[in-house]
């Protein structure tokens, strides 16, 4: 197999020579820091970032591609022009699974598989016929197109920029709508609303990680929206696994469970549907105790949602995007409202 690694990028995860102290976490908590531990010691530091929405992946051959989602562009870095062809036709022909794939050992990115399956990509790459690309001869012709334009590095390697279409994320979102229905039904939660925190979170990166280790799509983080959607929807405790938040349609359910539990439970009391929306967006952003925190000086919640129901619809919403204690969310209120509409 020609892949190596698919390094998620985060800005830090304990190296194998750093030692925690689990015996203070419930088990299941202590399994799963252990596990980012051993997929840390597997990271090359120059690798991470802090945007969940780019994903790196290393080949054997030397040839490096990073997609970033969020901005619609993907570079490939190779060695050589021979190498990088082969890499950037990998790209175009590649029809894996997102759950199929297990953090950094996926063996699935750079293989062409046969079969009738449509490429990862298929839709958000097109040639300069301006056609989707989902076989060999049309992905060898583009390839051909792009080393045409490819730079050389100052270390004397080559590279080129594949650019995504423009309604590339309407493309990928479309891939996980179906699931993001069914758990909406379930839950009670608006689609627009996830698909909107979805495409802000992960810019519909299926393995999308971040820096505090925040998961797929939805960027659950298993110790506490992952906890909570078990204990409360499933009856039991139990913190979900990296393995289990990276499928998809896990990700969707237990994030679709966690907003209807904020909905419900920690925000009980406010009483308009959009002011409890603004909420439920600071909240899954920041938490609910920094908006009471923001509302209230001693962090009060029935003062705060005293305070709350008050308000005017817009005048909640200025104050979460102009006083709230989280810079990160109050802009995360203007990501997530401005992306709700091209999803009703």
């Amino acid at each position: 197999m020609r892949i190596l690694h698919l390094f998620l990028l985060l800005a830090f995860i304990p190296s194998a020579g750093f030692c925690l102290d689990f015996k203070h976490y419930d088990a299941d908590v202590a399994a799963l820091l252990k596990e980012y531990q051993r997929q840390g010691s597997s990271l090359e530091q120059d690798e991470l970032g802090d945007d969940p929405a780019l994903m790196s992946v290393e080949y054997d051959n030397g040839s490096h591609t990073v997609v970033d989602f969020r901005r619609g562009a993907i570079s490939v870095s190779a060695a050589g022009l021979g190498e990088l062809k082969w890499t950037v036709k990998q790209l175009l022909l590649t029809q894996f699974d997102p759950s199929d794939l297990y953090v950094n050992l996926v063996e699935e990115f750079g293989l062409v598989k046969q079969g009738k399956a449509k490429p990862f990509f298929y839709g958000q790459i097109v040639d300069t016929d301006g056609q989707p690309i989902a076989y060999e001869w049309r992905a060898n012709r583009y390839a051909d197109h792009v080393l045409a334009q490819a730079s050389s590095t100052d270390d004397g390697r080559y590279q080129v920029t594949i650019p995504l279409v423009n309604n590339h994320s309407e493309i990928a979102g479309g891939r996980y709508a179906q699931w993001v229905r069914a758990a909406g039904a379930r839950h009670r939660v608006k689609f627009d609303l996830m698909m909107a925190i979805m495409e802000t979170e992960s810019a519909f990166n299926p393995k999308a990680r971040s820096r505090s280790n925040a998961l797929g799509l939805m960027q659950i983080k298993a110790n506490t929206a992952g906890r909570d959607y078990f204990a409360i929807h499933k009856g039991y405790k139990h913190t979900p696994s990296s393995a289990y938040l990276y499928d998809p349609k896990n990700n969707i359910e237990v994030a679709a469970g966690y907003i209807q539990i904020l909905q419900s439970r920690y925000l009980k009391g406010i009483n308009h549907p959009t002011k409890l929306e603004y909420a439920t967006i600071a909240s899954y952003n920041g938490g609910s105790g920094n908006l009471w925190k923001s509302l209230d000086s001693r962090g009060n919640q029935r003062r705060a949602i005293e305070r709350i129901n008050r308000m005017s619809v817009k005048d909640l919403y200025w104050f979460i995007t102009n006083r709230h204690i989280r810079q990160e969310t109050r802009n995360y209120l203007k990501k997530v409202a401005s992306k709700q509409p091209k999803y009703r």
